[in-house]
């Protein structure tokens, strides 16, 4: 029990580290495509 819990805390810390880096990146790659439309 004790592993499965530590199992689920390794998880849950890895999606709260690696999602404001994905958000972040996702708003550059927006920030890119408004570009690139705007320029035509």
């Amino acid at each position: 029990m004790k592993i499965i819990s530590v199992f689920i805390l390794l998880i849950y810390w890895s999606i709260m580290i690696t999602a404001p880096v994905m958000s972040k990146n996702s708003v550059k790659n927006q920030d890119k495509d408004l570009k690139i439309f705007s320029s035509f």
